[in-house]
């Protein structure tokens, strides 16, 4: 995790939490590889990890939730060696972050629990208000989801021309 945070500095201002564990960038993605790093996995079982939860996972959608690409890197005699890696949404990657059987998955899984406790309050908060406040107050919400939804969907054409190039 320690990695995660000493990662170049991007502003964070518009990310929850764990999206900033995850390392989730600007456009919205992480790697499978920073994934694994955070939810402190056995780095030797990186490949079947990948294979069960990614490649293989059926509600999983190649180029929608993750796209395969390759790294180059230096061995420690000085050569060069090609590694698979997959881009993540975030989304995806916080589905998998909840889905492992260990002490962050434990953690992803009372994150978002206290998150849907926190939703399920200001719920509760909202009905007491009048019917007006609530009227602009949804419209005000309907907005900003437009706003995020267009930028999803322009974020995603970015990442697909990037890809047929």
């Amino acid at each position: 995790m320690n990695n995660l945070m000493n990662q170049k500095s991007t502003d964070t201002s518009n990310l929850t939490p764990i999206e900033i564990a995850l390392g989730i960038d600007e456009n919205g993605m992480t790697t499978a590889r920073r994934l694994y790093e955070f939810l402190e996995m056995d780095k030797s079982n990186f490949s079947r990890w990948v294979k069960v939860n990614i490649t293989n996972n059926a509600f999983a959608i190649e180029d929608e939730d993750f796209w395969r690409f390759v790294v180059e890197d230096e061995t420690p005699t000085g050569g060069k060696v090609e590694r698979e890696d997959y881009k993540l949404t975030a989304r995806f990657a916080k589905k998998l972050s909840m889905t492992q059987k260990n002490q962050r998955g434990e953690d992803a899984r009372d994150y978002f629990t206290k998150v849907e406790d926190g939703a399920k309050e200001k719920v509760l908060q909202m009905q007491e208000m009048s019917p007006q406040l609530q009227f602009m107050i949804n419209m005000e919400l309907e907005q900003k989801r437009q706003k995020e939804e267009q930028q999803r969907q322009a974020e995603k054409i970015t990442v697909i021309e990037e890809k047929q190039e």
